[in-house]
C-alpha cells in the first residue's frame, strides 16, 4: 500500500487523484492507477490495495473504487485471484507468433522457434514507425531478431521501440535480455505490454526480405505488423514479423472464458 500513499500531501491526508477534476472519480482513479503501471511504479503481479483501502487512501467511496477496478480488469490491467487479491496482471504475447505460423516436430508437436537478436542500434526514424509511434524523436533503436528452428531462420522480426523509454536495452548482454523481449521490456526498461494490435497480409517477397528465410524474390511471403501499448494505451513497440506464407495458419478463440 505504501506506493499509494507516499504521494500524499500531508501523512493523514486523501491522496490526490489524478486527470481532469470534472472527470467521474471512477474514471480519475482507473487513470491513476493505469499511468502507475504504464510508468513502471506498480510491476506486473504486484498486488494492490483492498476496495475499502483504496477508498481511504483517496478519499472516495468504496463503491467508486470497485467500479474503478472492474473496469481496469474488463480492460486486461489488474485481475482478480480468488481467495488472494487483486493483481497487476502479467500478460505474454512475445510467443504470439505460434498463432499464425506453423512450426511442428515430427510427432505433430508444435515447437516454439528459438530467438536470436542480430543487432541493436540507434536509427532515423523511419516515416510510419514515426506516424505509428506517435513521435517526434529524430532516432530509435531498430532491432532485428531472427526465430530459429531445426538450423534455419523461420521468422524475420524487424522492431522499432522509442530510444527514450528503451536506452537500456542498447547496454543489456544477450544473457541478460533472455530469449524473449516482452519480460527484458519490463525488467530491464520498466515498459511492460498490455495490449497489441496484430495486421497480417500475404505478398510477393522482394530479395532483401526473401534471402533470411532462403526463399527467391517473389515467393509469397506472410507479414504480421504488430503495434503494442502500455495500460495507458500509448504505443510504445513496432514491429513486423515475415515468414514463408505456406507455413502460416491464423487461429482465434473469442470469448471462451466468458461463456464457461
Amino acid at each position: 500500500m505504501a506506493r499509494f500513499t507516499s504521494l500524499a500531501a500531508k501523512p493523514g491526508e486523501p491522496e490526490t487523484l489524478e486527470g481532469d477534476v470534472h472527470l467521474p472519480l471512477y474514471r480519475r482513479l482507473y487513470g491513476t492507477i493505469a499511468r502507475r503501471i504504464a510508468d513502471g511504479a506498480l510491476k506486473p503481479g504486484e498486488g494492490l490495495p483492498a476496495e475499502v483501502d483504496l477508498a481511504r487512501i483517496y478519499g472516495i467511496a468504496p463503491g467508486t473504487a470497485r467500479r474503478a477496478l472492474d473496469d481496469l480488469v474488463e480492460n486486461g490491467l489488474i485481475e482478480r485471484k480468488h481467495g488472494l487479491g487483486t493483481y497487476v496482471r502479467r500478460p505474454n504475447f512475445d510467443n504470439a507468433m505460434i498463432r499464425f505460423f506453423r512450426f511442428r516436430d515430427a510427432s505433430g508437436i508444435d515447437i516454439v522457434p528459438e530467438s536470436r537478436i542480430l543487432s541493436r542500434e540507434l536509427v532515423d526514424t523511419p516515416q510510419h514507425v514515426a506516424a505509428a509511434l506517435e513521435l517526434s524523436d529524430p532516432r530509435v533503436i531498430r532491432v532485428i531478431r531472427h526465430r530459429c528452428w531445426d538450423g534455419a531462420t523461420r521468422l524475420v522480426e524487424d522492431i522499432y521501440l522509442p530510444a527514450g523509454r528503451f536506452a537500456p536495452l542498447l547496454a543489456a548482454s544477450q544473457a541478460e535480455i533472455g530469449p524473449l523481449l516482452y519480460p527484458a521490456y519490463d525488467r530491464l526498461c520498466g515498459q511492460a505490454v498490455f495490449s497489441i494490435e496484430e495486421e497480417i497480409s500475404i505478398g510477393e517477397a522482394t530479395a532483401e526480405e526473401a534471402s533470411p528465410l532462403g526463399m527467391s524474390a517473389g515467393d509469397l511471403v506472410a507479414s504480421v505488423e504488430r503495434l503494442a501499448r502500455n495500460a495507458m494505451g500509448q504505443p510504445i513497440e513496432w514491429r513486423i514479423s515475415r515468414g514463408e506464407a505456406r507455413r502460416f495458419r491464423y487461429r482465434l478463440t473469442v470469448g471462451s472464458d466468458r461463456l464457461r
